[in-house]
């Protein structure tokens, strides 16, 4: 089975700066509002402790595990993919079931050249992310090829 692109870990430790950077704003206003309520203000150092703390542990050890989990496999017959951190999630796909198939890529994708590829059954949506661009193009293409789904429009 493949793995995902090894930027998806610099990526991933981004995204978790943006919300270790989102708790410290939660925990200034709360130092803030206790402040002006004359309460005591070692109240907000264990929000920003915890803060900090998970923070860390989830951009150096949970990162890495992630990327280590995450795998996927595009097959004549089927997608695999696993994924997890502590429950590891196996799913196959039948290619026969597989409706639609996209890739996506938002801002921070972009900047590293990366994209996801998206694909439908009946049942829900599944997602192989941070591929690089080329690759996700290629996949994207194969599984549409392979699931025989059609583009009605074209761009």
């Amino acid at each position: 089975m493949n793995r995902l692109d090894p930027r998806a870990r610099t990526v991933w430790r981004i995204y978790a700066g943006i919300g270790i950077a989102s708790g410290l704003v939660v925990c200034a206003g709360l130092a803030v509002a206790i402040v002006l309520v004359d309460g005591p203000t070692a109240v907000w150092l264990v929000p920003l402790i915890v803060t900090v703390v998970a923070g860390l542990l989830w951009i150096t050890a949970l990162v890495e595990i992630m990327y280590r989990r995450w795998r996927w496999e595009v097959t004549n017959v089927e997608v695999r993919l696993q994924s997890g951190l502590i429950i590891v999630r196996r799913t196959v796909i039948p290619m026969a079931r597989i409706q639609h198939v996209d890739t996506s890529q938002g801002p921070l994708l972009r900047q590293f050249a990366l994209s996801e590829v998206h694909f439908w059954t009946a049942a829900g949506k599944h997602k192989i992310p941070m591929l690089a661009d080329s690759d996700a193009a290629d996949i994207r293409d194969r599984i549409a090829g392979l699931a025989q789904v059609t583009d009605d429009g074209g761009l």
